[in-house]
């Protein structure tokens, strides 16, 4: 009697579960798998793919613009993992000690991250615009190295002016992470220190940041795997160019599979990018569980 009741709780879960396990499976499992096929095939998105083993990769190893769009990546992730991490622990501290006032600044602040990234982008465009944007508008104040400014003209400007758009929309949001994880300092320990002589400099190297540890990780572990996501600032503000100086991963996996047709191509550079997200995340993993192990034995 016992064992049945068991048994019609278990059907009772398995059955509760079912409908998400199928919705996973379809919506993941089979597109990963698909996705490795595909991978292995010259295919255009329609009809029957072609098999061609493994000249995907091969290609890949030797296609420059996938390197450069790696590379300019990586410079995105390295802008990420630093400024909203320093803007946003920054005001976290200053705001910390404001008392109710800070959810003022807080809101302020914040309210970029709710702003879609269409808009957000199509405004920042025209504000870089040569003909129309803050360029012109200075210069006609006297500004005179303001003419003509124009980032998303400029090479070497170009992927900067984007991420600084993103940047102001993200912030905001790392600023809430950082406030919630200073909310979980023991303050206690800061008492402490101010008696044995800390100055606040000391403070913070030495009680706060080891204390908020875990969340700056996390943050950087969230930032490594999202910036090879990144897709709708650049896009929205300037599909790849100019000459490629903004063309990131995912940009250059949409053109490969949507408008030049190369889906099994676009297939073998999702898969490449999904093993590195993959790799990053299992690193991250074994870094957890190194933070979180403790010395067994003690006096």
């Amino acid at each position: 009697m016992k064992a049945r009741k068991i048994d019609k709780t278990r059907l009772r879960g398995t059955l509760f579960v079912l409908p998400a396990f199928i919705i996973h499976a379809l919506v993941i499992v089979v597109p990963a798998f698909t996705l490795f096929y595909f991978s292995l095939t010259d295919w255009v998105g329609i009809g029957t793919p072609n098999f061609v083993g493994l000249d995907n990769f091969s290609r890949m190893m030797s296609d420059r613009d996938f390197h450069r769009a790696f590379r300019n990546n990586v410079v995105w992730m390295s802008l990420f993992l630093v400024v909203p991490l320093i803007l946003g622990l920054g005001m976290a501290l200053l705001f910390k000690g404001m008392g109710r006032i800070q959810m003022v600044f807080r809101a302020i602040c914040f309210l970029p991250y709710v702003v879609g990234s269409v808009v957000a982008g199509r405004v920042f465009a025209a504000f870089y615009s040569p003909f129309s944007g803050i360029g012109p508008f200075f210069a006609d104040l006297g500004v005179g190295f303001m003419e003509g400014f124009a980032p998303l003209g400029d090479t070497r400007l170009a992927l900067f002016a984007v991420a600084f758009v993103d940047n102001w929309h993200w912030w905001g949001f790392v600023l809430v992470l950082m406030m919630s994880a200073l909310h979980q300092v023991d303050y206690t320990l800061h008492e402490a220190a101010l008696i044995e002589g800390a100055n606040p400099v000391q403070i913070f190297f030495r009680v706060t940041l080891p204390q908020i540890k875990p969340t700056i990780i996390s943050y950087f572990i969230f930032i490594m795997v999202a910036s090879f996501r990144t897709f709708d600032y650049v896009w929205v503000m300037t599909g790849g160019g100019p000459a490629g100086a903004t063309e990131l991963v995912a940009t250059w996996i949409f053109k490969r599979t949507f408008i030049s047709f190369e889906a099994g191509y676009g297939a073998a550079l999702s898969l490449t990018v999904c093993l590195g997200v993959l790799t990053i995340f299992m690193v991250q993993k074994f870094v957890r569980k190194a933070l979180n192990h403790e010395p067994e034995g003690g006096a």
